[in-house]
């Protein structure tokens, strides 16, 4: 299972995974692993679809893929954020709205894949911090 930290860099949106503080390997800005909000994105394991990333979107805005059993933070300005993910080529989600805010400044949401006849649909929900495996 990985972990780490989902970050967008404020220069040239790049998105990469890191382990803290650091550089962006496209432009060199400085990237930074805090924020006044923090979202706590697990992928539950499931053996169906475990060969496919989820397109993770905030807000409209592409944030990487999540792995099988991938567990990520992602640190965020105060703010309400869609959560939407794809898998694959079915873009169907059952799309999740959060607002990180002072007296909420870190939420937790995990994700799974829910099988149909002929198109499967992501399932984004919220969950307690007890829920989320533990980060590296």
């Amino acid at each position: 299972m990985a972990s780490g930290f989902r970050v967008k860099c404020p220069s040239c949106g790049d998105v990469l995974n890191a382990a803290g503080p650091c550089f962006c390997g496209k432009c060199g800005a400085e990237i930074r692993t805090e924020g006044p909000g923090m979202l706590q994105l697990y992928r539950m394991g499931n053996v169906m679809g475990a060969g496919v990333g989820f397109g993770i979107y905030l807000n409209g805005q592409p944030f990487g893929h999540l792995g099988n059993r991938e567990n990520i933070r992602i640190p965020l300005p105060f703010g309400t954020y869609t959560i939407h993910m794809t898998a694959g080529m079915s873009r169907r989600c059952q799309d999740l709205t959060v607002t990180l805010s002072p007296e909420t400044p870190y939420l937790c949401a995990k994700a799974h894949l829910k099988m149909g006849a002929f198109v499967n649909t992501v399932v984004v929900e919220p969950a307690a911090p007890s829920e989320m495996p533990p980060l590296d």
